[in-house]
């Protein structure tokens, strides 16, 4: 089965952005693609909120979504 299938796009669930397995940091896109910032950078705006799909190994929008999501933690100081 091809991984495409399991991801739906623009959908109403929990999206990517919010996963655990997402990571949009510009840091980590330039590392994993590390001739990006030759045509341009992983801080650009034309990147939008797109990240990287540390459980299927894909770069995708933070819109998307997958059976593997899994929300991410957020710790608070209180």
């Amino acid at each position: 089965m091809n991984i495409f299938d399991f991801i739906q796009k623009d959908n109403t669930g929990p999206s990517c952005g919010q996963c655990t397995h997402f990571q949009s940091d510009p840091a980590i896109i330039e590392k994993i693609y590390p001739g990006l910032n030759i045509m341009s950078s992983g801080y650009a705006s034309v990147r939008d909120q797109d990240g990287l799909c540390d459980l299927n190994e894909i770069y995708l929008s933070a819109r998307d979504s997958c059976p593997g999501f899994k929300a991410r933690v957020i710790l608070s100081m209180v």
